[in-house]
């Protein structure tokens, strides 16, 4: 296959160089927000982002990334299933397994072990809705770095 993935991000119009900086600072806000959501189609204009936005500046903090990325660090260790892809595209269909199954196009006794594995090996219950939140903010944030 010779196509190169790519994730998009639009910001909006702005005058002036200021406002050139501030649409591309936005157009970048949205590419790593598509990156990190399979459902996105890999492209985001920034009047979509709604409240994301919001959580992406806060999340990108020196102190909330290195904590993510220790969090998380488990999963991305792991060799076989995406498990922080599922794990993220999970938390995002608000743990629907048939949705994730959906978006992820594999089976939902896929998705039903793969976030099995990941709470054991995470060692957290996602019914916890404190433990879902954190984590989703974790996912966010990691993907979007590596977007």
């Amino acid at each position: 296959d010779d196509d190169l993935p790519s994730d998009v991000g639009v910001g909006r119009v702005h005058r002036g160089p200021a406002g050139i900086a501030r649409s591309l600072a936005e157009a970048a806000d949205a590419a790593r927000l598509a990156a990190s959501r399979p459902q996105s189609g890999r492209f985001l204009h920034v009047d979509r982002l709604g409240l994301a936005q919001l959580l992406l500046a806060w999340t990108q903090t020196d102190t909330f990334q290195p904590a993510a990325l220790e969090l998380l660090a488990p999963l991305r260790r792991q060799t076989t299933g995406d498990l922080l892809t599922t794990l993220a595209t999970y938390l995002d269909a608000e743990s629907s397994v048939a949705e994730t199954a959906s978006i992820l196009a594999v089976h939902r006794n896929t998705v039903a072990e793969r976030i099995q594995r990941v709470q054991r090996i995470l060692q957290v219950d996602l019914q916890d809705a404190e433990t879902r939140l954190a984590l989703h903010l974790a996912c966010r944030t990691v993907l979007a770095a590596e977007a």
